[in-house]
């Protein structure tokens, strides 16, 4: 009986060492093998829209062009390619994409996939703002402020800065704070426009 005792105080208190979900027969996934699992799916997914935005870039569709070089600039869904990312983005720029023009400008501005030509992204950064792409607009506003791939426009760079802070793009609005040229009690914007 004390045995029997022993043996069932013993099976009782290994029961208490295993952990929760392998308690009572359950066999549970740990968080990383979860994580995996989506990060699997993740990549295969954007694997199969990445086959499916250059077929149809291939095809002539050329919003998928700028598709594409994203999937390509960024890795997902495959590796990181930029030399494919500029070709897709060139596609894009030609077929009247302002996302395309900008994407081609930052990695003509960069040297990705392509020389470096800082007055290339520079005119490619303008065609992509006069078509309304605000990320292209922050970026040729940060070139012209700091003189790069052509002469220094600060009064036009600043404005364009602004202009894309005020049209919610955040990245304009940290490096236009970083320059000291906008804080948000600022009037700097009105006193802009008053100077046009």
């Amino acid at each position: 009986m004390a045995l029997r005792a022993f043996v069932l105080g013993l099976v009782m208190s290994a029961s208490l060492v295993l952990p929760a979900n392998a308690q009572f027969g359950r066999v549970e996934r740990s968080d990383a093998e979860i994580k995996l699992a989506a990060a699997k799916a993740a990549f295969e997914k954007a694997e199969t829209e990445r086959t499916a935005a250059k077929a149809a870039c291939d095809a002539g569709e050329i919003a998928q062009c700028y598709v594409l070089g994203e999937y390509a600039r960024r890795g997902l869904g495959g590796d990181q390619d930029f030399p494919l990312a500029a070709k897709a983005y060139r596609v894009a720029c030609d077929g009247k994409s302002a996302q395309g023009c900008a994407g081609l400008a930052y990695l003509t501005n960069h040297g990705r996939g392509v020389v470096a030509n800082p007055a290339d992204a520079r005119r490619l950064y303008e065609r992509a703002c006069t078509m309304g792409e605000v990320s292209a607009c922050a970026a040729l506003g940060n070139m012209l402020y700091a003189g790069e791939g052509g002469r220094t426009d600060a009064e036009r760079g600043t404005r364009l800065l602004l202009e894309a802070c005020t049209s919610g793009y955040a990245w304009a609005c940290e490096r236009s704070e970083r320059l000291g040229t906008f804080k948000q009690d600022d009037t700097t914007f009105e006193r802009l426009k008053d100077l046009r």
